[in-house]
């Protein structure tokens, strides 16, 4: 059957019609249904966004809590120690005077600088009498206590390096001090007028505090004499059970400032020291709301957080929370410090604990940005491009615009399911799509994105995991060492021994170590040690030996050396799995003689100065025995020398020999020696010949930062 003309036109037309509708409604649909598609793709997106974000801020806060918290017990724990020190010091120096001031009859009569009547000038010991006892009358028993109790001065000088001053006012109305000026040539400030005439130690605040303690104990931050700011730690103290007077020591409020600042690990840290009474006494930086408050309690702040963190602070409390100060908002970690009742409070702003977090967030904004740019561009492409298409092949590509929707459509559609998983929390989703167009372009950016993202999330967890363990390795290898090595140096002083010690430990804690103790009143051990390896281990096997040495030492009254390291090495071998070795130099001299017996087993021999000849050596006798813990059945050898009066002897491990300057040099064993004897023609102490040794070292490498732990010690026998 013929169409006609007519008939043909129509239908021509009605397709025509037909076809110019479907594009107005393709033209309309499809920008319609990309735009619901994307709102749906961008709330999804946003969702992961914000679970991302709160992921990373959760994990900042907990790193930030963790470091502060330990960073706050760790100063918390020094100063603590710091303080303890200070009281066995006072507690030291009061039984010392009580001694004195209980047997007069056994002690030489000894007269000072009275500051009533002479010029006294700085580390001077010195007496003052107050105007109450010239009044009451100085009787013959009162001069000789005087005279007696003078003989603390002997004492005192130890002490002119941590004190500002030393003091011991007596209820009677004199005083026994010693000050620390600026100068050497300044006069101590009860020599200067009008306090040479009108001090006396009972009308002072230390003396009424101390008289109501059971021991030693501590001030708050006060005005001294001197007219600085000081901390005192004070002891009453008493004769025949009858109460005597108040002693004590200053110490420098800057020296804690300058403690604190030296351990803080963070650059910008903020803290602050409160004390009992809620008084901010040391603060490290500039705010309205956080400054020395001396006599003011800041319990009573306008700032509601801050009095409430201080109260907990006050209460002894520990603790992480948040604090409002001057309208910002800080994270504040708090402890206790012990001895003085103190708290140390460590602080850091809430903003910086959550930049890393917002700045991942502005990171994958801006992606997110990119890739709705792109994907919009895609979309207007494809709808141009098939409109175009369809008006100039109308029917026929009519289907093929159906096919195009759907090769665009289906892989958005698989592309916000993945995106929808992965923000799910399946972080090893990845899209796959084979469109070869913009879309799988899209497609490969997120995967990229996902895998970063992954590996950067995996990253930061190694690293924490990494700083976990060397944080705890260094914590307990510290710990190690402050509870293990001796600092009673004055043990050998009555026998005319000048003895000092000193570790300087490294970065990579090592296993390096010094002893010394007392077998009996006339004879001392010291010993001088290197255990293999680095870290925990070592610190451990070196405290296993240093501990089985010292007992063998004790329980073997014959003194024999070639006996003792014959035991001590079997007992390290016994359970030495991990093929660890000690080397070590001891000694055990006769104080009375200065004879000493000695086994060097493994390790570099110490430098020996002899008066007699006004030059010093090596001390090598024969052949030097093999390291410790190795191999069990070792013999060892005891060679014998004299430290006669005037000799030095002077013990070292290899941290310092070994260091090699910029230039590649060793710092060496003829160095060390010459730096050692150039100290000992100084007459300078034991101690001081330690120090001027390790800068002798540091001076020839350029830095003070050693690769190895470096253990010194220095004895001389006085002439």
């Amino acid at each position: 059957m013929k169409l006609t003309k007519s008939l043909r036109i129509k239908l021509t037309f009605a397709a025509l019609c037909g076809s110019v509708l479907f594009i107005i409604g393709f033209a309309i649909s499809s920008p319609v249904k990309s735009y619901f598609l994307l709102n749906e793709i961008n709330s999804l997106e946003r969702n992961t966004l914000n679970n991302i974000t709160t992921r990373a801020e959760n994990y900042a806060l907990r790193e930030e809590e963790r470091r502060l918290t330990s960073q706050n017990e760790a100063v918390s724990d020094l100063l603590s120690t710091e303080f303890r020190l200070i009281s066995e010091d006072v507690a030291m120096l009061r039984d010392t005077f009580v001694s004195f001031l209980e047997n007069p009859d056994r002690t030489k009569l000894r007269e000072l600088p009275n500051a009533l009547y002479e010029d006294v000038k700085s580390k001077t010991p010195y007496v003052h009498y107050s105007q109450r006892l010239l009044k009451n009358g100085l009787t013959p028993e009162l001069v000789k206590e005087i005279k007696s109790v003078s003989n603390i001065a002997d004492y005192i000088p130890f002490f002119d390096d941590y004190y500002k001053c030393l003091f011991f006012g007596a209820e009677a109305g004199y005083s026994v001090a010693m000050y620390v000026m600026e100068h050497d040539y300044d006069l101590v400030p009860v020599s200067k007028e009008p306090n040479r005439l009108t001090y006396d130690p009972v009308t002072r605040i230390w003396y009424q505090e101390g008289k109501s303690f059971d021991g030693t104990g501590f001030t708050d931050v006060y005005k001294a004499k001197s007219g600085d700011m000081a901390v005192s730690c004070i002891s009453p103290y008493y004769a025949n059970g009858t109460f005597q007077g108040v002693m004590g020591v200053d110490c420098n409020p800057q020296w804690i400032y300058e403690l604190v600042k030296s351990i803080a690990v963070e650059e910008g840290d903020l803290y602050f020291i409160l004390s009992s009474k809620g008084e901010i006494l040391f603060v490290n930086f500039d705010s309205d709301a956080i400054k020395v408050t001396l006599g003011d309690d800041i319990r009573n702040s306008e700032e509601k957080s801050l009095a409430n963190i201080a109260e907990k602070m006050v209460g002894q409390d520990r603790g992480f929370d948040t604090v409002t100060i001057g309208g910002k908002d800080y994270f504040i970690a708090y402890s206790p410090i012990t001895n003085v009742n103190w708290s140390f409070a460590s602080l850091v702003p809430v903003e910086k604990v959550y930049a890393p977090a917002n700045e991942i967030k502005e990171h994958l904004l801006k992606i997110k940005e990119d890739y709705y740019s792109n994907l919009k561009s895609s979309i207007v492409l494809i709808v141009l491009s098939t409109s175009v298409l369809v008006l100039l092949l109308l029917f026929f590509i009519f289907r093929r615009i159906i096919r195009l929707s759907d090769s665009v459509v289906n892989p958005i559609i698989q592309l916000t399911r993945d995106v929808n998983e992965f923000a799910s929390g399946n972080l090893d989703k990845r899209v796959k799509l084979e469109s070869h167009d913009e879309i799988q372009n899209i497609a490969e950016s997120f995967n990229s994105l996902a895998q970063n993202l992954q590996d950067n999330i995996r990253a930061l967890s190694e690293v924490s995991e990494q700083k976990k363990r060397l944080d705890a390795e260094v914590n307990v290898v510290n710990e190690i060492l402050m509870n293990y090595l001796p600092d009673n140096f004055s043990i050998a002083e009555k026998k005319g021994f000048d003895l000092f010690a000193k570790e300087y430990p490294s970065k990579s804690s090592g296993g390096d170590f010094y002893d010394f103790y007392l077998l009996d009143d006339d004879h001392l051990v010291v010993s001088i040690g290197d255990v293999s390896g680095r870290g925990v281990p070592s610190a451990l096997f070196m405290m296993t030996s240093k501990a089985v040495i010292k007992s063998f030492c004790n329980m073997n009254s014959e003194r024999d050396l070639e006996n003792i390291l014959y035991k001590v090495n079997n007992r390290l071998h016994e359970h030495n799995s991990e093929q660890m070795y000690v080397a070590l130099f001891i000694g055990i001299i006769e104080l009375s003689s200065g004879r000493m017996s000695y086994v060097n087993a493994g390790h570099y021999a110490p430098y020996v100065y002899r008066a007699e000849s006004s030059s010093g050596s090596f001390l090598i006798d024969g052949s030097i025995d093999s390291i410790m813990a190795l191999n069990p059945n070792v013999s060892f050898h005891t060679f014998e020398t004299i430290i006669n009066p005037g000799d030095l002897l002077y013990m070292y491990t290899d941290g310092i020999t070994s260091e090699i300057s910029r230039n590649g040099e060793k710092f060496g064993e003829d160095r060390l020696a010459a730096s050692v004897l150039k100290a000992r023609e100084d007459n300078l102490s034991s101690k001081e010949i330690v120090e001027s040794s390790y800068h002798a070292a540091v001076n020839f490498i350029g830095r003070d930062e050693f690769s190895d732990d470096i253990a010194l010690l220095c004895l001389q026998r006085k002439k």
